[in-house]
């Protein structure tokens, strides 16, 4: 036995230490979580779809006023400052909530704030964008010039 009894007795709890270590269960990752709330404004655009097809009812621009509300409140809570978005929804809301007040008279009007919800919170991809982007030749500058 040419092993002392201090470094059998350490090699011992080094074993020992790395069979127990081999039966815990493996860590499990917690899943991502997500770093901002989808975007409802495809819910504003479909109400305001629906309600142009409706013909602007009572119904239609209640639920259009309730869901624009929606989306304020949604704003309002994401941050501090006033944006852009956040100005423009509350001035629609406002105003549907004016027009609403007599709806049959102000029925052209409310049609009109409707259809430009839609254009606000819709995405365009009508325009697509011919030929390559500008200001690029396509070439490239082997002799670096121009980089200094």
């Amino acid at each position: 036995d040419g092993l002392p009894t201090m470094m059998k007795t350490f090699l011992a709890l080094a074993a020992f230490c790395a069979a127990a270590s081999g039966l815990q269960l493996p860590v499990r990752l917690r899943a991502p979580l997500a770093t901002r709330a989808s975007v409802p404004t495809m819910a504003i655009t479909d109400k305001a779809d629906a309600c142009l097809k409706d013909e602007c009812s009572l119904d239609m621009v209640h639920d259009l006023i309730l869901e624009l509300q929606m989306e304020a409140e949604r704003l309002s809570r994401q941050g501090t400052s006033t944006s852009k978005e956040q100005v423009e929804t509350l001035l629609m809301l406002g105003r549907l909530q004016a027009l609403n007040q007599n709806h049959q008279a102000n029925k052209n009007e409310i049609q009109k704030i409707v259809e430009s919800l839609g254009r606000s919170f819709g995405k365009t991809e009508d325009y697509d964008f011919p030929g390559e982007a500008l200001g690029y030749t396509g070439t490239i500058n082997r002799q670096k010039k121009g980089l200094d």
